[in-house]
């Protein structure tokens, strides 16, 4: 509960508050036979000191004591028993306050528990102690026995603090609750419970008088406490009026004044009691269900947070880091946002979850998204509303994320905090992920590097070839083909598979695939003895165990093709849309022959297409080998006299699209065409390009 400002703005409104009670109160007393009905100065010093600091405690009471004094000595009361009022409606209230502190230091009277302290302590125990003295002062001023003063006494003060310290108390409790009245809308609240009570109390008839009682339950169901502890003060200051003035249900009773402020004070406690205890009901269960909601959103926020976390911990590029944070980050806290990445240039790339094309933003933009990352500390915005938290980890920024609100009270601490922890969750992916894309890059340059340079024409051939790497992020693997000029005319033309698909393999693949060229040159006995010499020479480069490579020579004069296959899947030859796979000629992989290589020789018709690959491209764990093999014949033998890239475009798309590929994939294809004897050996190299391409 907020304490009010001090000394002189508490002390006045005291001042103003317990003069206008206390004349009020004076008032009804001179113009009633009834006694102490209701004293309204009871309930202002209490509100007063559970309102304050205790250090200003002093202040309040004394203040109360001289208006007490001033007022009473105005109603032509003795100095004596000026003083001994004056020091019954201070102890009252600090009695009362005192306890209150003690046994509900953080006063809610919405809660149950705290309505019942204040009552017991508030209500009860402080006015007991006032009407004590206020009694005794009265018996030894004007003579009647204390008890017979002792009562009036105490439930007139007590209905004072019930009806204007509940109402001081309780003033602000429904702030900033949804649904709750505003102040125009309360004020006409209050209007209209004075009217209608006036409007029961007009007529003799005590059913009447329960219509009060239906007009203060309904806005307990509606209002809230505040604007019934309001409407009770109201109730009980118009009810006592009426009174006064000789009407009300009560008004037959007027002979015995005794008996009609009892049903009086029982109807106005009964009255804004009941309607009170109502509204906290209400209140305690909007609570609960509001706890509810609240754990039921924390639960989902958290299980998103997992989601989140689990994605990120696989994210290995700061693309996906975006795209875990846009799906499935953004929307645990706001309705739309933005992810940025710092880039190597000293921007930001955005990414935004209305789903346009990632764009690029200066740092010095003056957005919340781009001030965070420049400041490297959270920025809030209220056009737009907006909250950006920087990512940051190990002393550097790597982005930022923006939350846009539509309500600027969503940006709690709450939200705050889970703002921070998204950020903290992304630093380290894109920490990651930067290093694992320089790595990337590294990689991507050593195979590329490696890759021999194929030329799409040789004398008599025209060819293409297509790789993919079964480990798609670092695109290396220690699968390649290749294809060369050889003297005399011939074309040389390899496809190979070393195990593996690292770095490893990729290492052993550029010095295989280097000496594979020059053992050709060399050799002018065929395939067999090239592979023969490989072989022998694989054994002193770690990693050439057990590669399997296909090797073929064409003699474009004679449109004579001889070939050899150390372990690796036999050529496909299509001629006229008939495909016809080359199965002479094979032995075992490098390192694990025995004895010469056989070799095969077949003659081939002008424009025959000769596809060779990897097992990659047609292996399958759910399926048998010959399956693979009969549809890339099946595909292969549909196609028409289109070029070499054209066939490899089309039977990598048939045999690998949408399958993960557990395996590198080459593919090269060869279309074999007659090709007069050059006068000089040598190749006609024509747009050579790197291998490896689509």
């Amino acid at each position: 509960m907020r304490r009010l400002p001090a000394p002189w703005p508490l002390l006045l409104g005291v001042a103003g508050g317990y003069a206008a009670g206390s004349l009020t109160s004076f008032l009804l007393f001179e113009s009633s036979s009834t006694g102490a009905v209701l004293f309204l100065p009871a309930g202002v010093t209490l509100a007063a000191l559970v309102l304050s600091d205790r250090r200003w405690w002093p202040w309040v009471l004394a203040t109360a004591a001289l208006v007490e004094v001033v007022i009473d000595r105005a109603q032509g009361i003795g100095p004596l028993a000026v003083w001994a009022f004056a020091l019954a409606n201070t102890v009252e209230p600090l009695v009362g306050a005192t306890l209150l502190r003690r046994y509900a230091p953080a006063l809610d009277l919405s809660r149950r528990r705290d309505l019942g302290v204040f009552l017991l302590c508030g209500v009860l125990a402080g006015p007991l102690v006032g009407a004590v003295i206020g009694s005794i002062t009265i018996n030894l001023s004007q003579g009647p026995a204390v008890l017979d003063g002792l009562l009036p006494f105490w439930a007139g003060d007590g209905l004072g603090v019930l009806v204007v310290a509940g109402a001081l108390l309780t003033w602000q409790l429904d702030r900033g609750r949804p649904g709750a009245p505003g102040p125009v809308l309360r004020a006409l609240l209050l209007l209209l419970t004075a009217a209608v009570t006036a409007a029961v109390f007009s007529p003799d008839v005590v059913p009447l008088a329960y219509l009060a009682l239906l007009w203060l339950f309904g806005l307990a169901f509606w209002g809230g406490v505040a604007v019934v502890t309001e409407a009770g003060l109201v109730v009980a200051v118009t009810a006592n009026v009426m009174t006064v003035l000789g009407h009300g249900p009560w008004a037959p009773l007027s002979g015995t004044p005794r008996m009609e402020a009892a049903a009086l004070q029982l109807f106005i406690a009964v009255a804004v009691l009941g309607a009170w205890l109502l509204a906290v009901e209400v209140s305690e269960r909007e609570r609960a269900r509001s706890v509810s909601r609240q754990e039921v959103a924390a639960r989902r926020r958290v299980e998103a947070l997992q989601e989140v976390t689990a994605g990120l911990a696989t994210a290995a590029t700061t693309d996906a880091v975006a795209a875990v944070l846009i799906r499935s980050g953004i929307g645990l806290l706001a309705p739309s946002g933005s992810v940025a990445v710092t880039t190597p240039e000293g921007g930001l790339r955005v990414w935004r979850t209305s789903g346009s094309a990632p764009a690029d933003l200066s740092m010095d933009d003056p957005s919340p998204l781009a001030a965070a990352a420049r400041r490297h500390a959270p920025v809030r915005s209220w056009s737009p509303i907006a909250l950006a938290v920087p990512a940051r980890t190990a002393g550097t920024t790597f982005g930022a994320l923006e939350f846009r609100f539509t309500d600027e009270s969503a940006i709690d601490a709450q939200v705050t905090a889970m703002a921070r922890t998204l950020a903290e969750l992304m630093a380290p992916a894109l920490h990651r992920a930067r290093l694992y894309e320089e790595e990337r890059a590294a990689a991507h340059q050593l195979q590329r590097a490696l890759l021999p340079v194929v030329p799409e024409r040789l004398p008599g051939v025209e060819l293409a070839g297509c790789y993919r790497p079964a480990d798609e992020h670092h695109d290396v693997g220690g699968d390649w083909y290749d294809a060369f000029a050889l003297p005399g005319g011939r074309v040389g033309f390899a496809v190979g598979d070393v195990v593996g698909h690292d770095l490893r393999a990729a290492a052993a693949m550029g010095q295989l695939h280097s000496a594979l060229s020059v053992l050709a040159a060399a050799h002018a006995d065929g395939p067999a003895a090239v592979l023969d010499a490989l072989d022998r020479l694989s054994s002193g480069i770690p990693g050439a165990g057990l590669t399997t490579i296909g090797y073929g020579e064409f003699d474009p004069a004679t449109c004579r093709l001889s070939y050899a296959c150390a372990g690796h899947p036999p050529p496909l030859l299509v001629t006229d849309h008939h495909a016809e796979y080359l199965t002479g000629g094979r032995s075992r992989p490098l390192g694990a022959a025995a004895g010469p290589r056989p070799e095969a020789v077949v003659d081939v018709l002008p424009g025959s297409m000769l596809l060779w690959y990897s097992d990659g491209l047609v292996e399958r764990r759910d399926a048998d080998l010959d399956v693979g093999l009969d549809q890339l014949a099946s595909v292969a033998s549909g196609l028409d006299g289109a070029s070499s890239r054209s066939w490899c475009t089309a039977v990598m798309a048939e045999l690998t699209s949408g399958q993960r590929l557990l395996d590198d994939v080459v593919l090269v294809c060869l279309r074999l065409q007659p090709h007069p004897a050059p006068s000089l050996a040598g190749p006609l190299l024509t747009r050579p390009t790197a291998r490896g391409g689509q």
